[in-house]
């Protein structure tokens, strides 16, 4: 009954929220009157919050596109998941990451007593909002805080560790590896600190060989015409996942016999399996920090349809409104990941691509 009950609230504020217009959300004891006779009695089991929470939420549509909405509603997601009173969650839209459009926004965010920021920013704008705003805690969970080393301690961030996730590869590697990129801010930050990493330790035996695949996939084929040139080599690719599917599969079409393949976050995906054949992944070990799913953010954004499980950037979202939320109620934490020097520290797990879906082999 308790949650059939609590069930119908978030069905209810979930149809408000895609009926109306307004991209303001408050939770308030009101808004759950109607069901006071039938949970009088779990009332007390319910974290009820003295403190208003109140969360501004900052994006910028034309620059992270899709991603403005998705992250947006994986912070509703959660927020509803934790059931407390007086919370409110809205929504700020910039039309880009100007620091004159978040001077202003931030100047409203102010006026109107938030109490925090929950920010999913590229680099550039990070840098400008770290310029503007030290009172309130903001959390950006696009950026690692290895790229800002000197923002102001109010800022915390999200995102997760590529380098660390090259890292836990590293053992994998054989002495000649060839990297597989495209031109993207991702792709070239990936293979530039493959390079670095693979070449730490007894560079003169080590051989790299690096690949750019342009924007269509077209010259995959052109980079494989000698097949033997792979032979034995670890692949390593830093590409999305459609141009990775195209090459896995020419690949095994060319016969080539490499050593392994290896990828990051930017492949774990369901789509992979989907996309490839069992054999053209079966030597593929991909890293993943996308590890820890507590109950009651991952019921809440399940209800929305909200994708925590693959989408790191909506994971981390989801970890930076946990944080936050934590923060401000003075409530546990749903994530017990750790937070070092204002960064959230994601675990990695080492993953095999199966048949039918991935398959833990290590954790680091």
């Amino acid at each position: 009954m308790i949650f059939f009950n609590r069930l119908i609230v978030l069905l209810s504020i979930f149809f408000v929220f895609n009926v109306f217009a307004d991209r303001t959300i408050v939770i308030q004891k009101t808004a759950i009157s109607a069901q006071n006779n039938a949970v009088e009695s779990s009332q007390s089991h319910l974290p009820i919050s003295s403190k208003e929470i109140k969360i501004a939420f900052i994006c910028a549509p034309k620059v992270i596109g899709k991603y403005s909405q998705s992250t947006y509603n994986v912070a509703l997601a959660t927020l509803l998941g934790k059931h407390l009173e007086n919370s409110t969650l809205k929504r700020f839209d910039i039309s880009d990451e100007s620091i004159e459009s978040l001077r202003i926004t931030l100047s409203k965010i102010h006026q109107e007593g938030f109490n925090a920021i929950l920010a999913p920013l590229t680099l550039s704008g990070a840098q400008h909002i770290a310029t503007l705003e030290k009172e309130i805690p903001v959390f950006i969970p696009t950026v690692h805080k290895r790229d800002m080393p000197e923002a102001p301690d109010t800022i915390v961030f999200g995102s997760i560790d590529y380098i660390r996730q090259i890292q836990a590869l590293l053992p994998y590697m054989g002495n000649s590896i060839a990297i597989f990129y495209d031109d993207s801010a991702v792709g070239l930050h990936l293979k530039k600190n493959t390079e670095m990493l693979f070449m730490e330790t007894d560079s003169s035996k080590k051989s790299v060989a690096s690949y750019a695949i342009d924007a269509q996939g077209d010259n995959i084929i052109s980079h494989l015409s000698k097949p033997s040139t792979f032979n034995k080599k670890s692949i390593i690719i830093h590409l999305p996942i459609v141009k990775s599917a195209i090459l896995t599969s020419q690949m095994t079409f060319n016969g080539i016999k490499e050593r392994n393949i290896l990828s990051t976050q930017i492949n774990v995906d369901p789509a992979l399996i989907t996309l490839t054949q069992y054999h053209d992944r079966k030597n593929m070990i991909l890293a993943n920090s996308i590890i820890e799913h507590p109950p009651a953010v991952t019921e809440s954004n399940a209800l929305m349809n909200n994708d925590i499980y693959f989408d790191w950037i909506n994971y981390a979202t989801s970890v930076g409104a946990d944080f936050l939320i934590s923060q401000l109620s003075n409530e546990e934490r749903e994530y017990s990941m750790r937070l070092i020097d204002s960064q959230v520290i994601y675990p990695v797990e080492l993953l095999k691509a199966k048949e039918f879906g991935f398959e833990p082999i290590t954790s680091h």
